[in-house]
């Protein structure tokens, strides 16, 4: 079902002082461009945490992390063994959790000629995903499955016609449309561009499910903030853009995006503002004490 020709990235690996007392967020990529996560806790680790719980008078549980691997050392040797057995023994995809497909401005973080094009992702794999969900669903309302079914395969009922950003823009020559990237791939290169770094758990801790401007009012990742980064996404020089809304799927295309201005966007909520090539963003939030935030990526496509 899985390839053996995997590539592995080990979060926090180069901090890790000892390897017997030690916890990583793991991912493996394989030629099909699917992503695979899960954490792995030394014992030592985990008596650490529970020890700490216990001095703070917290003695009913510890709750750690889902995809829980735990080892007696996280040296990448060891990793790569208990990775590569379990693609042997075809028992991976019960230790990893699907995280995602690899977007077209990460394949470059890739060696040349790891992907392969023709390499989609295995059936069995997606067959078994579906079925869970169908197992879901048999206890579930006729609206919500009519509603899951409306999401998975019916038409977005956000079009661009709704949008009052899209007037404001064409009254000053600017070429908007709807862009051909789904919402939430974007969303997920957004996250991958500025959240980069950030394991799971410390994406649910912040409640990035719910936000991804979380992780700038969260305080974790650096950033401009209020006039600071109007300012700055005022003197950005633009060309094409994103503009990428929380709240629903669609997203707009700005073909010539220099006469953009943060006014443009007063009273706007919950909106990521990208340049084509993911070099910068602005936000704007639904929170008038928190935000706007712009900041410039580490990386770029």
């Amino acid at each position: 079902m899985f390839s053996k020709k995997r590539h592995v990235r080990i979060d926090w690996e180069c901090s890790i002082e000892d390897e017997t007392d030690a916890r990583v967020c793991v991912n493996v990529t394989f030629p099909d461009y699917s992503r695979w996560v899960a954490n792995f806790y030394t014992v030592k680790c985990i008596e650490s945490i529970r020890n700490d719980h216990l001095s703070s008078g917290d003695n009913t549980f510890v709750w750690l992390e889902e995809n829980l691997i735990i080892v007696d050392k996280v040296s990448r040797a060891h990793i790569e063994k208990i990775i590569d057995e379990s693609i042997e023994q075809n028992t991976f995809e019960y230790l990893f959790k699907y995280f995602g497909s690899v977007k077209a401005p990460n394949v470059r973080q890739y060696p040349d000629g790891f992907f392969e094009s023709r390499s989609p992702i295995d059936p069995i794999i997606i067959g078994s995903q579906a079925s869970t969900l169908r197992e879901m669903l048999e206890h579930a309302s006729d609206e919500l499955k009519e509603g899951i079914k409306q999401f998975l395969f019916g038409e977005r009922q956000v079009r661009i016609e709704h949008l009052k950003l899209v007037p404001k823009l064409e009254a000053k020559s600017m070429i908007v449309a709807e862009a051909e990237l789904e919402g939430r791939d974007m969303k997920r290169e957004w996250e991958d561009v500025f959240a980069e770094g950030l394991d799971a758990q410390e994406k649910t801790n912040i409640y990035m499910e719910q936000y991804l401007w979380h992780v700038f009012s969260y305080a974790k990742k650096p950033c401009l903030s209020d006039e600071q980064a109007v300012e700055a996404f005022r003197n950005e020089p633009k060309k094409a853009c994103y503009v990428i809304y929380q709240q629903h799927g669609l997203v707009l295309f700005i073909e010539d995006a220099a006469r953009l201005m943060p006014e443009d966007v007063e009273g706007e909520q919950d909106i990521y503002i990208v340049d084509e090539h993911f070099k910068w963003t602005y936000v704007v939030t639904h929170e008038s004490e928190l935000g706007p935030y712009f900041v410039k990526a580490q990386y770029t496509r």
